[in-house]
């Protein structure tokens, strides 16, 4: 920082040091514009606060100097503060998306070296013509504000020495001519001072100017880290939304995946698979926790001849609501599935071969007053059903095997029946579709 304005400081003109500061393209841009914005934030307060000396200074030399230069010194200062003041605002109000101008410097630069000049031609215009303590006042002031100025303007050092060379070289004029009262030694020495004190506030200028650029920069970088910052945290967010839509996605997909590899796809109940493995569960309890399981294996009467008077869309329209019926009227924790065709599988958890049975009889019933084609409610539909509990040593092939028999031997008894077979019996059986 203290490289880009001290380069155009010794050229001691500002055209050609904005010219440099901001090049398109360059980070300097950034830094001019932040060099401004710290110069007239610390412009619009001392000017604010300069308004307290100026009405002092003026009041006190009411009646020790002409009133007239007084009132036209106050009245001179106040304005060039109240200008200093507005430019100020003006810049930091504007919108920042418009490029700093070079004219912003050049007006603040001109206005700095008119308040030096002015507080330097206070000593003039305010002359009481001895050594009073009005005049050491008046000194101590000028240093005061040239010392002050640093932390306000420094941070644009020419702005600064715009300000502090006129303060001190009207200072010096006024030593040379203006001083009566002082003979030659004291005239020469508080030029030598005054030239002493100029060069230790151009010192102190330069480190100050490097420290607060300095902080400027490390500002500016903190900025674009925070930025580069959000920008990955967009980034993050972003990637996170996606991997949250992908994950959703992949539920669903292995929700479907699940569905299709353990439902019947017409019916949307159980398939076989899925009714053999709920056996191997609830067989392993029942030889664990000796809770009793049963299975119920239930097949559509007639089919066949539902078939030729229905037609393929009718009977799955039957199939579809046959299902419907039984995941409806059986229990939350019974599995009920589709074993091929128009035969279905029940696995009835907790439940001995009499409540079973009374289970088969219920359901028996309701099949057969019950409508299960809308177009066609004249169709009577009833099922034989068969039955039998889970003994030890059964596997789900064995226990299926003998409900199946035990459907069968209701078919051989004429249909719409319900048959239970228990272990020790020995039935033929038609093959298990």
């Amino acid at each position: 920082m203290h490289s880009q304005c001290d380069r155009s400081l010794s050229a001691l003109g500002t055209g050609a040091t904005l010219e440099f500061m901001v090049e398109p393209g360059n980070d300097t841009a950034r830094l001019y514009s932040a060099q401004l914005e710290a110069l007239f934030r610390q412009t619009r307060t001392s000017s604010a606060l300069s308004v307290a000396p100026i009405l002092l200074i003026a009041g006190l030399h009411f009646g020790h100097a002409a009133t007239g230069l007084v009132v036209m010194w106050a009245f001179a200062m106040l304005g060039v503060s109240a200008i200093r003041f507005l430019i100020a605002q003006s810049f930091l109000t504007r919108r920042k998306s418009v490029e700093s101008s070079p004219m912003w410097l050049d007006v603040e630069t001109m206005a700095a070296a008119a308040v030096g000049a002015g507080w330097g031609a206070s000593l003039y215009m305010m002359n009481t013509g001895q050594l009073d303590m009005l005049f050491a006042f008046k000194l101590a002031y000028i240093g005061a504000a040239c010392a002050f100025a640093i932390n306000s303007m420094a941070v644009v050092r020419f702005v600064y020495v715009a300000f502090l060379l006129p303060a001190i070289a009207v200072l010096c004029g006024y030593a040379l001519m203006e001083t009566p009262f002082l003979d030659t030694s004291s005239r020469y020495g508080l030029i030598i001072a005054a030239l002493l004190f100029l060069a230790l506030l151009l010192v102190m200028s330069t480190s100050v100017s490097k420290l607060t650029n300095e902080a400027l920069k490390q500002r500016l970088a903190y900025a674009d880290l925070a930025a580069q910052l959000e920008t990955a945290l967009d980034a993050e967010r972003a990637s996170r939304g996606q991997l949250e839509q992908q994950a959703r996605q992949m539920e669903a997909t292995h929700l479907k995946l699940h569905v299709f590899a353990t439902h019947d796809p017409l019916t949307r109940v159980f398939n076989r698979h899925r009714i053999s493995e709920a056996l191997v569960r609830e067989l392993h309890l029942r030889r664990r926790y000796q809770i009793p399981v049963s299975a119920l294996v239930i097949e559509i009467d007639d089919y066949a001849g539902i078939s030729e008077r229905c037609g393929q869309a009718g009977c799955d329209e039957l199939l579809i609501a046959f299902a419907t019926f039984l995941a409806a009227d059986l229990r939350e924790i019974d599995y009920v599935g589709r074993w091929g065709g128009e035969k279905f599988c029940c696995v009835l958890p907790r439940t001995d071969s009499r409540e079973a049975m009374e289970c088969a009889e219920r359901v028996r019933r309701r099949i057969e007053g019950r409508c299960f084609i809308e177009s066609l409610p004249e169709l009577v539909v009833t099922a034989s059903l068969g039955v039998s509990e889970a003994v030890e040593g059964d596997d789900p092939e064995r226990l299926l095997a003998r409900a199946d028999a035990a459907l069968y031997a209701a078919r051989r008894e004429g249909h719409n029946r319900s048959r239970q077979l228990a272990a020790s019996q020995s039935e033929e059986t038609g093959p298990t579709a």
